[in-house]
């Protein structure tokens, strides 16, 4: 048990967590009555899930409305990853119902990804690495931004067109990444996400699937594979 749950173990009695998982719910309509009757509130709903918070609840608790092989794929392995603080630390995941109809998950409470993540992480090497390999990470003002802040990138360079800029970035990237010491955990949990892209399951690394720990200025990836037979929006927790 990692010193992060042991801080929070009383808030978690307060809230019933061992009711929470030892119940034998047979719907996850069932679930959001009894969080919503603890003063839980829902803050997302996705393709497969809810998400419900609390005020005063460092944690955030996940129900699927059903069954949803690709992220209890990821969320699994992030459960033998104690030592990685680039994934979400889950306390509990428990599948439900007949043939494991749904599951709920109980994961820590994280930022959204924006210009304070981009800004204030410690994770330069997973935003460079990030640049170079994903086509929606290119051309990020904020990202630059901090780049030529790091001094890693010129600010005075002096491009003919997009592409050469581009290029310029990528080559200046490729170079830092072979010297940048930390973020190799990040990295790698990119590269063990995309490992796990078999079957139904592709690899979907995006900005919705990235968030941010203000505690450790760490980049969080939570959730980075998705269902092929299934079409429709991102879930974040």
């Amino acid at each position: 048990m990692r010193l992060h749950e042991l801080i929070q173990l009383n808030e978690v009695s307060a809230f019933q967590e061992r009711k929470l998982q030892e119940t034998d719910w047979k719907h996850p309509r069932e679930v959001r009555r009894w969080l919503e009757s603890k003063g839980f509130q829902k803050k997302g709903i996705g393709s497969f899930a809810h998400a419900y918070i609390h005020p005063r609840y460092k944690r955030i608790v996940k129900i699927s409305k059903r069954q949803d092989v690709c992220w209890l794929r990821f969320a699994y392995w992030t459960l033998k990853m104690t030592a990685n603080p680039s994934v979400p630390y889950i306390d509990w995941i428990r599948v439900y119902g007949q043939d494991d109809k749904f599951f709920i998950a109980v994961v820590e409470k994280l930022a959204p990804y924006n210009r304070t993540a981009v800004m204030n992480t410690i994770d330069l090497p997973g935003l460079a690495y990030l640049y170079i390999n994903e086509t929606w990470f290119m051309s990020d003002v904020d990202i630059e931004d901090r780049f030529i802040k790091e001094g890693i990138l010129d600010a005075k360079a002096k491009y003919s067109d997009v592409d050469e800029e581009d290029e310029y970035i990528v080559r200046k990237l490729k170079r830092y990444l072979k010297s940048a010491k930390g973020g190799k955990r990040f990295i790698n949990a990119l590269r063990a996400a995309e490992k796990r892209a078999t079957g139904l399951c592709s690899y979907d690394m995006h900005e919705d699937n990235l968030m941010y720990r203000p505690s450790d200025r760490r980049l969080v990836v939570i959730d980075p594979l998705a269902d092929l037979s299934e079409i429709g929006g991102g879930f974040t927790v």
